[in-house]
């Protein structure tokens, strides 16, 4: 099963489309940050979560309902505006800022360490991809997109003030230990 969590008006064939206002082609109305999720544990092999997370406070509990719902080795689609980018500035319900750090905090040696969750990869889009084709760039955005990434962090230390993108996609996964 897959899940498009905080779908809005992009309904996902073959998804379970999730949100908290009631729309056309939404399965399930239920609050993101409204803990627990209506699923049972273990049921996900990708969750789906595109312009959705800006709008949060409790990132760490929806990494938690994450890791609850997903099976081993489901992946997590998130997309979330850039924090360069000017777009962010004017929803006034943004309150969340990313950048390519955001979800380091997730894993490796950090305070906030989940044991089950891997940050695979992450792309920076100068141009945003309005929500469709993740970690692919639009033809006109191809040459910036392969340049920004070529050195991220450069990029995000001394470029992203004078030349601000307007997204960034990350690519998690979860990976469940084998109890005997």
């Amino acid at each position: 099963m897959k899940l498009n969590l905080g779908c809005w008006n992009d309904i996902k064939k073959w998804y379970i489309n999730i949100d908290k206002i009631k729309l056309p082609g939404v399965d399930i109305l239920h609050d993101i940050e409204d803990f627990p999720y209506p699923f049972n544990n273990d049921i996900f092999e990708e969750i789906y979560c595109a312009m959705v997370l800006e709008h949060t406070i409790n990132l760490t509990g929806i990494m938690e309902e994450f890791i609850r719902i997903a099976k081993k080795w489901c992946q997590i689609k998130i997309i979330v505006p850039y924090f360069t980018c000017t777009n962010f500035w004017a929803d006034p319900t943004h309150v969340r800022l990313f950048n390519s750090n955001s979800f380091s905090w997730f894993h490796g040696n950090s305070f906030l360490k989940k044991d089950n969750i891997v940050l695979k990869k992450y792309k920076i889009h100068f141009f945003s991809n309005n929500n469709n084709n993740f970690m692919q760039s639009k033809r006109y955005s191809i040459l910036p997109d392969f340049i920004i990434n070529l050195c991220p962090k450069i990029y995000e230390r001394f470029f992203c003030y004078i030349f601000p993108s307007s997204e960034i996609h990350f690519l998690l996964e979860i990976q469940k230990k084998d109890f005997i």
